[in-house]
């Protein structure tokens, strides 16, 4: 009997958002988690089975005894870069059994995600990106232009978030360099964001069939963050969309998938990163009418993607919310008052904790947190 399974690395809303699209779709999947402090996911009422592991190896070779079944593949799903390069390491082993994203190849989708191959290939296909630099930690560009932002090289590494440093002098780059553990990084020019544009979209039949299923940019300004709070559309930026999908096709990818844009004072969008998976807006396309999971399942299945079938009109006015975030992100450090923030919560038709009727994994969260 075919499987949808959820591979959890890391409990989040993301994976939590995928097992919610899969139930409200009357599909009741298989959650695969590793264990940790928190263990929320799973506990979602529309889980069929759940089991926790020690690691996502341990979780791979768990999915292929239990699950593995050459006359009916199943699918693994997840929505961390971690599991991503777990499956697409294993691609030799599941690619007889499993729909999951990928790439035709082991270890393509890894290879993309090194953020200087992933930049070389976009600018081929005419995306913009900021003058970038990849340096041996202490080392300085001769030629950098300030303020410059530092980034690491592969988003799967250990200190990726925590290695970036806004630097508008040498001495704020040299001090940026003493907290850091990795040898070599990137050093990109900084773009003044107004705001943040992403695309999620995905993709089946080796790259060349691509859905964008919507656009969303962020309701408020964090300039050196990302927004928790975003507004909701349809893409109407065409030529952008034809840009991601020539990408998309060079690369092969059968999956979902988010490119991320800054957006300047000037209107340019400036290419930030692919997430090659599921992302913190996938719920939102839920909401809004089209389910990319349940999308990209089916047209894994069928080889094409269904366009004029799954094509909805998104309301205008649609946003989307983590709310636990954005709380924190507002109301704790007075950006905005309670009151205000809960007018703007109850507005949100897309609550990515909270969820539409599916309340336990929102309070074991909630209990977790404020446990700390």
């Amino acid at each position: 009997m075919k499987k949808y399974i959820v591979l959890v690395t890391k409990e989040h809303y993301n994976p939590l958002g995928i097992v919610r699209t899969l139930g409200e779709a009357g599909i009741h999947p298989v959650v695969v988690a590793v264990k940790g402090d928190l263990q929320f996911v799973g506990q979602s009422k529309y889980v069929r089975e759940r089991y926790y592991v020690d690691s996502t190896e341990e979780g791979i070779d768990l999915i292929i005894d239990k699950f593995a079944n050459k006359n009916e593949k199943s699918f693994i799903l997840t929505g961390d870069d971690v599991t991503v390069a777990m499956l697409d390491k294993n691609y030799d082993r599941l690619k007889d059994y499993f729909y999951f994203y990928n790439a035709g190849e082991a270890g393509r989708i890894t290879h993309y995600m090194n953020k200087e191959v992933m930049m070389d290939l976009v600018t081929k296909h005419g995306i913009q990106i900021a003058k970038t630099w990849k340096v041996k930690v202490g080392e300085i560009p001769e030629d950098i232009i300030y303020p410059i932002m530092t980034k690491a090289i592969n988003s799967i590494g250990t200190e990726w978030k925590d290695i970036v440093y806004i630097c508008n002098n040498d001495d704020e780059l040299k001090e940026a360099f003493s907290h850091m553990k990795s040898k070599e990084i990137l050093v990109q020019q900084y773009i003044e964001k107004v705001d943040e544009i992403s695309f999620d979209a995905f993709s089946v039949n080796r790259g060349k069939d691509v859905f964008t299923v919507l656009e969303a940019n962020q309701v408020y300004n964090m300039p050196d963050k990302y927004s928790p709070y975003w507004m909701i559309k349809n893409s109407e930026n065409k030529g952008m969309q034809e840009k991601i999908a020539k990408v998309i096709e060079e690369i092969g990818l059968e999956g979902i998938f988010e490119f991320e844009f800054m957006k300047d004072k000037n209107g340019n969008l400036w290419f930030l990163e692919i997430n090659f998976r599921n992302t913190a807006l996938g719920y939102s396309t839920t909401v809004a009418g089209m389910p990319q999971v349940i999308y990209w399942c089916e047209s894994m299945e069928k080889g094409f993607i269904d366009k004029q079938k799954y094509y909805k009109k998104i309301p205008d006015g649609l946003t989307a919310m983590a709310e636990c975030f954005d709380y924190d992100a507002r109301v704790k450090v007075g950006k905005i008052s309670e009151t205000e923030w809960k007018k703007q919560y109850k507005g949100a038709e897309c609550k990515m904790y909270k969820g539409r009727n599916d309340n336990l994994p929102f309070y074991i969260f909630l209990m977790h947190k404020y446990k700390k």
